[in-house]
Order: C-alpha cells, then sequence, then structure tokens
C-alpha cells in the first residue's frame, strides 16, 4: 500500500493532467475543430476513472482526517488545482454552448438559403420552408 503522501502527489498529478486536458479542449474549442473532440473526450473519461480509483484508495487511508492535517502544503496544490480544473471546465461548457447555439444559427441560415424560393410563414409569422408542410404530398 503506497503512503498518505504518495497518494496526495498522484493525486495532484492526476489534476494537472486533467488541466492539460481541459486547456487542450479549450484550444480546440476555440479553434472550432470539434471532429477532435471526441477522442479528447474518451482520455477525460480515462482520467476520470484513475481520479475516482485513486479518491477510493485515499478513502481507505487509516487515520485519514489526521495524515490530511499534517500535509498542508500538498492540500492546498491540490485544492488549487481542483479549482483551476472547475474553472476551466466551467469556461469551457460555456464556449461549447456558444459554439452550439452558433451552429444551430448557420444551419438555419443555411436552410433558409436552400429553400429561399418555397418560404412561407406560420400563423404567428416565423418563416419555414413551404416544402415542409404537412398537407403537401408529392
Amino acid at each position: 500500500m503506497m503512503s498518505l503522501a504518495a497518494l496526495l502527489q498522484q493525486q495532484h498529478d492526476q489534476l494537472a493532467q486533467m488541466q492539460g486536458l481541459l486547456s487542450e479542449e479549450f484550444e480546440l474549442l476555440k479553434q472550432r475543430r470539434a471532429l477532435e473532440l471526441p477522442t479528447l473526450a474518451e482520455r477525460k473519461q480515462q482520467l476520470l476513472g484513475a481520479i475516482e480509483t485513486l479518491d477510493k484508495n485515499l478513502a481507505e487511508q487509516p487515520d485519514l482526517q489526521d495524515g490530511l492535517a499534517s500535509q498542508p502544503y500538498i492540500m492546498a496544490r491540490i485544492a488549487d488545482a481542483l479549482a483551476a480544473c472547475q474553472q476551466q471546465n466551467d469556461t469551457n461548457g460555456r464556449l461549447l454552448e456558444l459554439s452550439i447555439v452558433s451552429n444551430r444559427r448557420l444551419a438555419g441560415f443555411l436552410n433558409q438559403l436552400r429553400d429561399r424560393n418555397s418560404l412561407t410563414y406560420d400563423a404567428k409569422g416565423n418563416t419555414r420552408s413551404g416544402t415542409r408542410s404537412p398537407g403537401i404530398k408529392a
């Protein structure tokens, strides 16, 4: 069984790896390289599994609370790394939402261009393609 100090250092190292993956994800989102996100998401999921396993190992340590209290420096570093991961993840989430909204707007615009000649209006005044109405049979 590993010592508490070694487990805490490993936890910090894993959080540092997660920070790197989140930064990489941010760059992919910023550069609109969405096709590379699934591979990155798989790597993040594997790392999250490793972090979860390590957390379980830490929870099984005897006299855990006393041991953690005797390691204030590494605990502060772990807390800082975790906070940085959470902040970057929140930023990535907002950027992803903006990207989705932008893609939906673009898809709507492209549909309007495609269906420009067959646009009609519904009862609320919204545009839609006339060929999509349920009453028309080809």
